[in-house]
C-alpha cells in the first residue's frame, strides 16, 4: 500500500487566503498614513464662540449689499485663471475676491480686483481653478458689504452673485 502524501501547505489556497487578510490590512493602513500626511485637511477653529459672534457682522455686510442693490456676474476665461466681474451698476473699489474651496482651506485663493471700467473689474488667480465647485465671496476693501455664491464651473452660464436676504 502506498499512502499519498498531502500537498505542501503553500500549494493549498486556504493558507494564502488567511494570510492575505492581515496583509491587506497592513497595505490599507500604510495607504491611510500616506493620505493623512500628504493631504491638508485644514484646522478646526479653537474659539467657536468668537466665530458664532462674527456671524452677526457677516449678516450686516449681506444686508448692506442688499441696501445698495448690488449684483454681479462672474466670468472665468478658458485658462481657468482670468476672472472678469461685471456689476449691474457702478461700484467703487478696491474690491477683493475670495474663491474658497468647500473643504480644503489650503486651496483657497484671494485676489484684489483691478477696475477696467465703471462696472467692470478683472483679476488673474494665482492658480487655475481645477475643482468643479467653489464658494465665492466678493467684498469691498472696507468690509462694508459682500456678495456670495456657489460657483459650479461646469455650468454654461456665468455665476450670478446677489446679496443674501
Amino acid at each position: 500500500m502506498s499512502a499519498t502524501l498531502p500537498p505542501p501547505w503553500y500549494k493549498s489556497p486556504w493558507p494564502w487566503f488567511l494570510m492575505s487578510i492581515p496583509a491587506l490590512a497592513v497595505v490599507g493602513g500604510i495607504a491611510m498614513v500616506v493620505l493623512a500626511i500628504t493631504s491638508n485637511d485644514g484646522l478646526v477653529t479653537d474659539d467657536y464662540y468668537k466665530e458664532g459672534q462674527a456671524i452677526n457682522e457677516t449678516l450686516g455686510r449681506d444686508h448692506a449689499a442688499a441696501a445698495l442693490g448690488l449684483s454681479a456676474q462672474v466670468m472665468l476665461a478658458d485658462d481657468l485663471r482670468s476672472i472678469r466681474i461685471l456689476f449691474d451698476k457702478p461700484v467703487k473699489g478696491p474690491l477683493t475676491l475670495h474663491v474658497l474651496h468647500p473643504t480644503r482651506e489650503g486651496q483657497d485663493q484671494h485676489v484684489t480686483l483691478q477696475q477696467q471700467g465703471p462696472q467692470l473689474y478683472a483679476a488673474i488667480l494665482p492658480r487655475p481653478l481645477e475643482q468643479p465647485r467653489w464658494n465665492v465671496e466678493l467684498a469691498d476693501g472696507n468690509h462694508t458689504w459682500r456678495l456670495t455664491g456657489v460657483w459650479k464651473l461646469d455650468s454654461p452660464t456665468p455665476l450670478q452673485l446677489t446679496p443674501e436676504r
